[in-house]
């Protein structure tokens, strides 16, 4: 029983100190509203859906390789663009530009400006 209550005790300090991985919470609301959100104060919006997962469908329109993500992946979603980054060579060697994929990541940032609303991926998968 002393066993048990020590682990239990711990749990909390070792997900305090990141020791212990947790999923991240899955974003609800729709692309637009997270576009209205990012329009209404960027801040803010950034202060509530960074750090979130996503999945989301949509055109793929472009598949680059960089640096830091090794790949990128832009998708249009209605009017949406969602730049997707991933070190994972296996998911991106399968898509193909004009086709529908979709895609799972950690939000990284919201933004709605002269070029409308794009939202950017961490840890994209397809």
């Amino acid at each position: 029983m002393k066993s048990i209550n020590r682990f239990a005790f711990a749990l909390p300090i070792l997900a305090l100190t990141g020791c212990v991985a947790l999923d991240p919470v899955m974003v609800t609301e729709t692309l637009p509203q997270i576009c209205q959100a990012a329009k209404n104060n960027q801040v803010q919006a950034n202060s509530t859906y960074v750090g979130m997962s996503l999945t989301m469908t949509g055109e793929v329109r472009s598949v680059n390789e960089g640096f830091q993500p090794r790949y990128r992946v832009l998708l249009k979603a209605g009017k949406v663009s969602i730049h997707a980054g991933t070190d994972n060579k296996a998911s991106v060697t399968a898509l193909t530009v004009g086709k529908t994929a979709r895609a799972s990541g950690i939000i990284t940032d919201v933004s709605n400006d002269f070029n409308g609303c794009a939202i950017s991926l961490k840890d994209a998968t397809f």
